[in-house]
């Protein structure tokens, strides 16, 4: 990925960039401190939409464990294609803190359906209303491509809210529709008892709709989760607006022009290409975000994309490492503490 980044980086300024001194001698630090503080800050927020949603059921982990099940959503989702393997391995470490499986679906459905639909409201906002930020954009046949790319990224990304919401609060029709998928399997010879089978998913969808139904009952509580959900992307793509000044604050205008500016750009290219199915869309987002901010951040552009996606990316991926070291080395503990207990039980058995 740095390879590219290079590459491209040359390409587009001709090798005329900053090198690493030059960029620390002209970093201005307490505006990446507020990168920082930023990013402390979502996670934190991304960590209370847990407790909230194990709360309004009746169970409460403890925050350090409500930091651990965002952790490991978002560690998952940034080293699997398409982000598909954070929901599943939450449900699992919720089943294993002993909350029922169907309601560990249901609070990791809750809170995807509710983040997309707050990420959906945004963007759509964004998107149409900073389209005109794309002109910072010097290649036209780019700026159309990433313009075009954003909206069909978004169209996608759109489709999931809707469908998950459809789920959550409309599990009886789901339900019909999973057991009329059922009873044709059954008629093809692939499921054998399609009355068990059926029975199952009612019980299923009776366990899964009396949490997600919280939303009715605790109309005051989906409104601070939304509220919780909206801040996410605000803050992350507040980001790249105070890393760009950090890094370029003797040539660019710190305001709320370069502010709107920052964000359309950041908003596009993400957009532009979510649909690429690799780990954290890595190389399409680098890429295209390279290409739209190449007028914006000159002289530091590989710099900017690069810290920009350490503190976005991979800054989770490092973090949820060092969570699984530290639960191996805990588990290893517990199994050497369990042996010694089982060899001087022997010991004194003999």
């Amino acid at each position: 990925m740095i390879s590219v980044l290079v590459q491209l980086n040359n390409t587009l300024e001709g090798g005329d960039s900053a090198t690493f001194g030059e960029m620390l001698r002209g970093m201005n630090g307490w505006y990446l401190l507020l990168v920082a503080v930023l990013f402390a800050a979502a996670f934190f927020i991304d960590s209370l939409k847990y407790t909230l949603l194990n709360a309004s059921n009746g169970y409460r982990l403890g925050f350090h464990k409500d930091m651990k099940v965002a952790l490991t959503g978002k560690y998952y989702e940034n080293i699997t294609p398409t982000a598909t393997g954070g929901q599943p391995m939450q449900i699992y470490y919720l089943h294993k803190q002993g909350m029922k499986g169907a309601n560990a679906a249901s609070v990791t459905m809750v809170k995807y359906g509710v983040q997309m639909l707050a990420w959906t409201i945004f963007a759509a906002v964004v998107m149409g209303c900073l389209a005109g930020t794309l002109s910072g954009i010097e290649d036209a046949t780019m700026r159309t491509t990433v313009y075009v790319c954003g909206w069909i990224g978004f169209c996608i990304n759109g489709m999931i809210p809707v469908t998950v919401t459809f789920v959550v609060f409309c599990p009886r029709v789901v339900a019909w529709v999973a057991n009329l998928f059922i009873r044709i399997l059954h008629k093809i010879r692939i499921v054998k008892d399609s009355e068990r089978t059926q029975a199952k998913v009612r019980k299923w969808m009776d366990d899964f709709a009396g949490f997600s139904q919280f939303i009715f009952k605790h109309p005051l509580w989906f409104l601070v989760l939304f509220l919780l959900c909206m801040a996410e992307p605000i803050i992350q793509f507040t980001i790249p607006y105070f890393l760009l000044i950090s890094l370029c604050g003797e040539f660019v205008t710190p305001g709320w022009d370069l502010y709107l500016t920052v964000v359309g750009l950041a908003m596009y290219s993400t957009y532009a290409s979510v649909f690429i199915p690799t780990p954290g869309n890595s190389g399409a987002i680098e890429s295209v975000f390279m290409l739209a901010f190449a007028s914006v951040a000159s002289g530091v552009l590989f710099w900017y994309v690069l810290i920009w996606r350490f503190v976005l990316y991979y800054s989770y991926i490092v973090m949820g490492v060092g969570m699984n070291v530290f639960d191996l080395c805990v588990s290893l503990k517990k199994a050497r503490a369990e042996r010694r207990r089982l060899q001087e039980s022997v010991k004194k058995t003999e």
